[in-house]
């Protein structure tokens, strides 16, 4: 799908209308702030700081640990609660010292949240990241202000691609399954949405290439937050 005549985000959903679709939930790192690099610069000094040495995070293990986003990998370099607890400490230390500076927004992520909130379409956020790091985050951003619902790690039990967030998203929106959309750029993104019975929709602009989201079969997949308002508006058009 195709950004559509280089018109604007609110502009397309209006000029389609998106009277069908109730929710869209967003996937927060990778998805609607760009923050690989400073996930990365978090880890090498956790990494120092506890462990003795700079863990070598780089591109054959970037994925693998930072799809699992901060502590939930944790345990792939060791299983003793006392140095789990101190990588978690000096992990979120670095990130909430980091953030001003390593952290944005995705081009055209405002825009969009406010266009389908002018529409009527309710927004939310269904991340593993912990409610702290996402309020560092929503700070710099602004984005909760446009977030109907949000989800955190610090929040369920299951993380995805279990669809227990989504699940307690939409339950939080009264909003049906059928009628919502998930939208991320990894596979247990897609894999939750799939779970939870919500349109999967995949990003590329994130962590995940399109080669390595396609086997987890979402249901569209979009480069980009313009091409995602194009896509809500051509499944939605009357």
């Amino acid at each position: 799908m195709r950004w559509k005549g280089g018109l604007s985000v609110s502009a397309e959903l209006e000029r389609d209308g998106a009277q069908d679709v109730k929710a869209v939930l967003f996937d927060w790192d990778g998805t609607l702030i760009d923050s690989g690099a400073i996930l990365i610069t978090c880890w090498h000094r956790m990494s120092e700081q506890v462990l003795g040495y700079r863990f070598p995070v780089e591109e054959a293990d970037r994925r693998k640990f930072l799809a699992m986003r901060g502590a939930d990998s944790f345990p792939l370099l060791s299983d003793d609660p006392s140095v789990l607890a101190a990588m978690d400490q000096s992990f979120t230390d670095a990130y909430l010292e980091l953030a001003a500076v390593h952290v944005r927004a995705f081009d055209h992520a405002t825009e969009l949240l406010e266009a389908l909130r002018a529409r009527g379409i309710r927004t939310g956020v269904v991340t593993s990241k912990t409610q702290l790091r996402f309020n560092r985050d929503a700070e710099i951003t602004g984005l909760d202000d446009l977030l109907d619902v949000v989800v955190t790690g610090d929040d369920v039990t299951q993380a995805k691609p279990h669809p227990e967030g989504v699940l307690a998203a939409l339950a939080t929106l009264g909003v049906e399954p059928e009628h919502a959309w998930f939208v991320g750029d990894g596979p247990v993104d897609v894999r939750a949405g799939l779970a939870a019975g919500v349109t999967a929709v995949a990003i590329t602009h994130g962590l995940h290439s399109a080669d390595e989201l396609h086997p987890a079969s979402p249901l569209h997949m979009v480069a980009s937050l313009e091409e995602l308002a194009a896509l809500v508006a051509a499944q939605t058009s009357d």
